[in-house]
């Protein structure tokens, strides 16, 4: 009898399952791979969120804690969406962040990335003040001249600057172009010679003083729906006074103004260093009040370092407190007793803040 050589069906089927598990095992650990991949892609996806996240949190003035969801696109790595939550805990001068993105894998499986970090609350404004050194000089324009000196007062070329307030009148002011601080007040000067014909032979008799400028204008918008953009109604009559807060301070603040055809400019000097106290606008010939026959004082303000409230000196306060350097300005805005003071928000690309709320009555 002839022998037969080859494999039994039996063989082939043992050779053909052993084969199969092989193949489905490099097939599961394709997908295996594929999804780690993904993985691997997306977890660096929102680590790049978070750390974004987390700078914009740095610069914010005042961060607010929050959540949002980030939708797969072209600009980005990763094919899900993303979550993005934000923590955000203040306390004792730091700020506690915590920024959480989950999203689900290739598999359903949800993932997640956390980073942390405790910041420094300090406002935002006021950062590049580390930088400054603690006997930094007065910061002074171009012009050589300190930033609180009126950019039409005259020099008088011996390192002081002089000017009149009411250019009508007969009293000049007398600043030192270093420090912006007032050093003199000359109350015999010509009614007829103005702030541009100043020199130190045409101020006079002048008295050695020493003072800080407190100064602005008041606008009218007298119309049924004030404009505090463009205020161009024509002003009334006033006075300016500085009630000072310190019962132990005897030196009266000396304010002046001077009536345009549209505004009233105003300068005060105030003798006490520092100060605190409040403006106040007296009228003359018409009354403070809240009816139609009245009018109102409103007063430009605005949350210049993000603090969330009006609580600086330069933000032009209700009232000022411990006030220790020239103020410049401190803008007011009369409109008719029966309008509320207008509040209208910064448009796009507008630097000025034209925000205002009451001052008087």
């Amino acid at each position: 009898m002839r022998r037969q050589r080859g494999a039994t069906l039996i063989q082939a089927l043992l050779a053909f399952a052993v084969l199969s598990l092989g193949v489905l095992g490099t097939a599961k650990l394709q997908a295996q791979l594929r999804r780690l991949a993904d993985i691997a892609r997306q977890q660096s996806e929102a680590v790049r969120l978070a750390q974004e996240d987390m700078e914009s949190t740095r610069a914010a003035a005042s961060p607010a804690s929050g959540s949002r969801s980030i939708a797969p696109g072209a600009d980005r790595a990763g094919n899900t969406s993303f979550t993005l939550v934000r923590n955000v805990a203040t306390g004792g001068g730091l700020r506690s962040t915590e920024v959480l993105v989950s999203w689900p894998d290739r598999g359903g499986t949800t993932q997640r990335v956390a980073l942390q970090s405790i910041i420094d609350d300090t406002p935002v404004a006021l950062s590049a003040a580390l930088q400054m050194r603690r006997d930094a000089p007065t910061l002074r324009p171009a012009n050589g001249r300190a930033i609180s000196i009126p950019a039409f007062a005259r020099n008088l070329g011996d390192g002081r600057s002089a000017f009149k307030p009411n250019e009508a009148g007969t009293i000049a002011l007398v600043m030192d172009n270093t420090t912006g601080l007032v050093t003199a007040r000359c109350d015999s000067v010509r009614s007829d010679i103005t702030t541009r014909d100043l020199d130190v032979s045409r101020l006079g008799t002048c008295t050695s003083i020493r003072g800080l400028m407190l100064s602005g204008a008041v606008r009218f918008s007298l119309g049924t729906a004030p404009d505090a953009r463009r205020p161009r109604d024509k002003s009334q009559p006033l006075d300016m006074q500085l009630v000072l807060t310190d019962p132990l301070r005897a030196d009266r603040p000396l304010c002046i103004t001077e009536q345009h055809e549209r505004d009233v400019s105003y300068h005060c000097v105030v003798f006490t260093l520092p100060w605190s106290g409040r403006s106040e606008i007296v009228p003359i010939g018409w009354t403070l009040g809240t009816g139609s026959t009245d009018l109102k004082a409103c007063r430009y303000t605005a949350d210049q370092d993000g603090s969330g409230a009006v609580d600086s000196n330069l933000e032009h306060p209700d009232e000022y407190k411990h006030v220790d350097r020239a103020l410049m300005q401190q803008n007011f805005l009369i409109v008719t007793g029966d309008q509320p003071c207008p509040a209208p928000a910064r448009a796009s690309g507008e630097f000025a803040d034209f925000a205002t709320v009451q001052h008087q009555p």
